[in-house]
């Protein structure tokens, strides 16, 4: 229920409403300011429940976590086009792209090109990182279109109490529409100047036996386009043996997914099948390749067969499961000059296919406790990385399967020991082949001081082992593998204050230290050849504050600004701009027929290290403009998008794999969506 307030005049409502959305542009203009707006709807803030952080639905207020969730509702109205736009939304979340992949930083820490390996992503609950690199799926390649998005769960810091490895830097959860939320028949499409488009079919079915059948399929395509790189070294070099004169890569970057999903429910039972391919051709020369050719290009795919059950067993137990079978493709060609004035290609690829299991009871027949229980376990069945070269004998051929199993144990109990205080408690012991035993405890101290305010105290412990690739990739000369790569380990203190204030507001501190150790990170030893190695101990301290509002002129408005100070260590490694500033809001225009939503996301200039030499990279500045009709003919809606509405050339870091420092971030579009439900 709102909060009660006091009625003000119209011409006073009005001038704040305005005025909040001219500083929304004006903040993105001037190129420094504050936050980020996450328009999630009041009467949902102070009662929200949420899932994710404990494994189990218990209210935002008592989550061992400051949870942030994003609406369906959001989505729509902001026109997220990816998980990775989503994230951005968020307080503290950045990110950069190399051509191929999205890669997402929070909190200071960000390595270009580390396929997001310290985060874990879920759909509806299953582990989706995969076998070989444990890779985060975030872009285009994630294999779900947004609008089959529900709700998006992140919980910031160490997750591996109760989810073990790669819950490091946070736990992103995807909750994914159900039968009866989905209309009959849903076609959707988006097409954006210049160059791209995207259709989605989407149906529901209740069968005579009470169970729900879904499926959806769709697609995008983008045609190739002119990209222009900063070449200030003449290290891009063209088929033909010569530099670039301009750095401009022609028709590039052209893109083709493909995504299906497929849901049957029956009670307490839920099978799901998930398949997204996508086959793209980057400007950038990944991997060193040549510059400005079509003969690169990466193609991958990701598959899951998921049944879940869940039954109350009696009131105070109820049991959860889990099965599932997955996989993961990957394959990419890559254009090198010969030395004698031709050139090869060299072709590389991956694939995984796994199993998982996980089996969770909650019992909470003592008074005052909540006791979680849970087993889970991952076996390999295929875990191979092959490299050759194609009509040539330049490099050694690489041929490796390493198939590996985890095993996890977790308890946790949230124990009410007052009427207004909450301890949250978990242990996770891990043992994975090859790295040995791991264990990750998590202690939150949660005080609900009144109505209106909360103060969490939290501690914990996450880790992360070495992937596959990291672990085992190697040719014996340019690239060695490194088989006694110890876990990566995060220890993190974080105090969060949360508070519901006047005027249908709500404020949010978090205070956050944390000490990464054992970094794996690619080195370059002294005869040439690369080797991943762990590295000294990073550390980090900041602050993350948020505010939400709503007015009653129907302004909703969530600004947010994160700040960070890492050490020097960690700043040769990584992307970490010292502030993330984000606003983000709504309004409705005339009369209500129409509403406009702004969003301003600007990341504060920073130095970052590529190839042994410092780099600097000025403030970035994003502002992205949507207007949609409030109320449009029955069963039709549509919407009107322009990204990077002020057309900012916003460089991101590249990754040691790309021959320039920078990559150019993508300029001004203008989107059109339309959806049409039966």
């Amino acid at each position: 229920m709102d909060k009660p307030h006091l009625p003000e005049p119209p011409a006073t409502l009005s001038a704040r409403c305005w005025t909040a959305m001219g500083l929304m542009l004006a903040a993105g203009a001037a190129g420094a300011g504050t936050a980020d707006l996450t328009d999630i709807p009041f009467e949902s803030l102070t009662g929200m429940q949420v899932s994710t952080a404990s494994r189990f639905v218990q209210s935002a207020r008592e989550a061992p976590s400051a949870v942030e969730v994003v609406s369906r509702e959001d989505i729509r109205r902001f026109g997220w086009r990816t998980l990775a736009d989503i994230l951005n939304s968020l307080p503290g979340l950045y990110s950069t792209h190399d051509g191929a992949y999205d890669f997402a930083g929070t909190r200071g820490f960000l390595i270009p090109g580390d396929y997001n390996t310290r985060f874990l992503l879920l759909v509806d609950g299953q582990r989706l990182n995969d076998n070989i690199y444990q890779q985060a799926l975030l872009g285009e390649e994630f294999p779900l279109d947004t609008s089959l998005i529900e709700r998006v769960e992140y919980v910031p810091g160490p997750g591996s109490s109760v989810y073990g490895g790669n819950a490091i830097f946070g736990v992103i959860n995807v909750t994914t529409r159900r039968p009866g939320e989905q209309s009959p028949l849903e076609i959707s499409a988006r097409l954006s100047a210049p160059e791209a488009g995207t259709v989605q079919i989407s149906g529901s079915r209740r069968l005579p036996t009470g169970a729900s059948l879904m499926a959806a399929v769709g697609g995008s395509i983008r045609s190739g386009r002119d990209t222009t790189y900063r070449d200030p070294v003449g290290g891009l070099q063209l088929g033909n043996g010569q530099p670039s004169p301009d750095g401009v890569a022609h028709d590039l970057d052209r893109l083709e997914t493909r995504r299906v999903m497929l849901r049957y429910e029956d009670g307490g039972l839920t099978l799901t099948g998930l398949y997204g391919d996508r086959r793209v051709e980057p400007s950038s020369a990944l991997y060193l390749g040549l510059f400005d050719t079509r003969l690169q290009n990466v193609v991958d795919a990701n598959w899951s067969l998921t049944s879940h059950y869940q039954s109350a067993m009696s009131d105070s137990l109820h049991l959860e499961g889990r099965l599932g079978l997955s996989g993961s493709a990957y394959s990419s060609d890559t254009p090198f000059p010969d030395g004698g004035g031709s050139l090869y290609l060299n072709h590389d690829e991956s694939r995984g296919t796994w199993l998982s299991g996980d089996l969770r009871l909650l019992y909470t027949a003592y008074e005052g406790h909540k006791l979680i229980a849970g087993f889970d376990l991952q076996h390999d069945r295929d875990n191979r990385q092959r490299n050759h070269d194609v009509n040539a004998a330049i490099n050694p051929p690489v041929d490796i399967s390493a198939p590996t199993d985890r095993r996890g144990l977790y308890l946790q109990d949230e124990w009410t020991f007052a009427a207004d205080w909450r301890l949250n408690a978990g242990l996770r012991l891990d043992h994975l082949d090859g790295s040995g035993s791991q264990s990750s405890p998590r202690l939150g101290l949660i005080w609900l001081a009144d109505s209106d305010t909360t103060v969490k105290l939290l501690a914990g412990k996450a880790y992360r082992p070495a992937n596959a690739y990291e672990r085992d990739y190697g040719n014996g000369i340019n690239y060695l593998g490194n088989p006694l790569l110890q876990p990566e380990t995060i220890r993190t203190l974080e105090a969060i204050y949360e508070r519901d204030l006047a005027s249908r507001s709500r404020l949010t501190v978090s205070l956050f230290r944390y000490r990464l150790d054992n970094l794996i990170t690619q080195e370059a030893l002294p005869g040439g050849s690369l080797q991943y190695r762990n590295q000294n101990p990073v550390r980090t301290a900041g602050a993350e504050v948020s505010w939400q509002t709503r007015l009653d002129c129907g302004l909703r408005l969530n600004a947010s600004l994160a700040q960070s100070r890492i050490d020097d260590a960690g700043a040769l490694a990584s992307f970490s701009p010292s502030w993330v500033f984000k606003l983000r809001g709504s309004h409705p225009l005339a009369d209500g027929r129409w509403q406009a939503a702004v969003e301003s996301r600007l990341l504060a200039d920073s130095d970052y290290l590529w190839q042994g030499t410092r780099y600097h990279l000025p403030t970035q500045v994003q502002v992205n403009l949507t207007l949609s009709p409030a109320q449009a003919t029955p069963g039709l809606s549509w919407s009107l998008g322009v990204r990077n509405l002020l057309n900012r050339r916003n460089e991101q870091p590249a990754s040691e794999e790309i021959p320039v420092p920078s990559v150019p971030g993508e300029r001004r579009s203008v989107e059109i969506g339309v959806r049409y439900a039966l």
